[in-house]
């Protein structure tokens, strides 16, 4: 990721070897000391962080989550984060390399059942093993199935305490999960519920119908906040311009940006990034 930001620190080099290392808190955070962890920052690998005990806050994203026994936070690459200084957590840290794991998963935090804890030890029991079978056949391969097999069984644990009416096999379902992630992938160069639909090859009243199946937001809200989050990214935490932003989002006019942004925001992109001296500010 070019380096455009200024207000907190790049932590960006992938993880060695075979694109993962694990690390049990709170030896993470002693490794750590020195290297301000309160502070905001971002990584281009994903990052599973899996509090067992503890307590403290957990800011992503503009958002601050506390941190609780079975909380477990899914950090995707670009996303901005940092911990509070309270370090008193115990339980895993797992760093996986992007070309290793890309996956779109869309979750920020979710709760695990204390049942299913032992279960989930057992799973990340098996990726320190195989970490230490680097020359092994189908090392990575291993390694990438444990992941995938710890993410279904944390899903299917929060879904155990959050319980959805939400039929995961029915191709609304499926339609809306490749919707989310196509505006990961396409929401700097597409803005319109067309261009989407266009995509899925689906009309944009089928696309809009699945989606209101599945979210209690519009289709065209979906793409507009995830446009919004990566202005507020940019604007609170790097040196690019407000023209530079707009550019970078897809925006050929500037001025019809920052009508955007106000319009959402209910700021203009210079008062936002004005109001955001404290970078551990939450909205």
């Amino acid at each position: 990721m070019k380096r455009i930001f200024c207000r907190y620190d790049m932590v960006c080099d992938n993880p060695s070897g075979a694109g993962m290392e694990l690390y049990r808190m709170p030896e993470f955070f002693e490794k750590l000391k020195g290297m301000e962890t309160d502070r905001m920052h971002l990584h281009g690998f994903y990052e599973i962080i899996w509090f067992q005990k503890g307590s403290g806050t957990h800011y992503v994203d503009f958002n601050q989550y506390p941190i609780a026994p079975g909380s477990i936070f899914f950090i995707s690459p670009g996303q901005i984060h940092s911990f509070d200084r309270r370090h008193d957590q115990e339980g895993y840290v797992l760093k996986i390399c992007a070309e290793l794991f890309d996956d779109f998963v869309n979750m920020t935090c979710v709760t695990v059942q204390e049942n299913d804890s032992a279960a989930l030890e057992m799973l990340v029991g098996a990726m320190e093993e195989e970490l230490r079978k680097e020359d092994c056949l189908g090392h990575k391969e291993a390694l990438h199935s444990l992941v995938r097999l710890f993410i279904i069984m944390v899903r299917r644990s929060h879904a155990g305490l959050v319980p959805t009416a939400l039929n995961q096999h029915k191709a609304s379902y499926k339609a809306f999960l490749t919707f989310r992630r196509l505006i990961e992938e396409n929401y700097c160069s597409l803005h319109t519920v067309k261009d989407y639909a266009a995509l899925l090859n689906v009309s944009t009243k089928t696309l809009t119908l699945y989606v209101n199946e599945c979210s209690n937001n519009s289709p065209l809200e979906l793409i507009n906040n995830r446009i919004v989050l990566e202005a507020k990214r940019l604007l609170r935490y790097s040196i690019l311009s407000v023209k530079e932003i707009a550019f970078r989002l897809g925006f050929e006019d500037p001025s019809y940006f920052g009508k955007f942004f106000k319009r959402l925001v209910r700021q203009s992109p210079a008062d936002y990034r004005e109001s955001g001296n404290n970078p551990m500010l939450t909205e």
